[in-house]
């Protein structure tokens, strides 16, 4: 499904009973996974902007696939998995990205026709080896493994509104790197955190 589909259809259905139950419940943790993307936003190099946007992504999207019970060690690092992630998980990211998005000023138009360049679509493998440190910081917060990838995609919304302010980076193409680096995270076989 391409993104532009997949973002009309995700205001075509009235979210369902678990869904609900899931914002809620990101609303109630709010307040931690906000500590929780702060401290993981240290962790960063501040020194590539775009960089840091897609390892914090990817750090959600790998987070996504470590908690979709795919035994990983069976798979090739580098391989791309299909069908770990239901389509369902994906539209409740994109949903939080944009709630996140209208809470904070941030236009939201932009995002489906969004295009970024070749060069930030990369993937980057060195986000495992923040993986052990990222997860030091849910534990050190007490989020479950189900909200570690809302910890970490809000570091990357953190960045795309701090870019936006420092006009590094328009809205839109933010918000669709951001999700485009969710995805391919969440599909990317990791390399061990030694071979980065």
């Amino acid at each position: 499904m391409s993104l532009m589909k997949s973002f009309k259809s995700m205001f075509e259905k009235k979210p369902a009973v678990q869904e609900k139950e899931l914002f809620h419940h990101l609303q109630e943790a709010y307040p931690t996974l906000n500590q929780a993307a702060g401290d993981f936003l240290q962790l960063l190099s501040d020194q590539d902007f775009k960089g840091d946007l897609a390892l914090a992504a990817e750090m959600a999207g790998l987070k996504m696939l470590r908690n979709s019970g795919v035994d990983l060690g069976k798979h090739t690092p580098g391989h791309i998995l299909l069908g770990a992630i239901p389509d369902e998980t994906y539209k409740q990211m994109q949903r939080f990205i944009i709630s996140w998005s209208l809470s904070n000023g941030l236009p939201v138009d932009g995002f489906a026709k969004a295009q970024i360049p070749k060069e930030d679509k990369a993937y980057r493998p060195q986000v495992t080896q923040l993986e052990t440190r990222f997860a030091a910081i849910c534990q050190k917060h007490g989020l479950p493994p189900q909200d570690a990838p809302y910890a970490a995609a809000l570091a990357a919304l953190k960045l795309v509104a701090a870019g936006k302010k420092l006009q590094l980076i328009d809205p839109g193409a933010g918000q669709y790197m951001v999700y485009f680096h969710i995805v391919s995270g969440s599909k990317m076989v990791p390399e061990p955190p030694a071979a980065c």
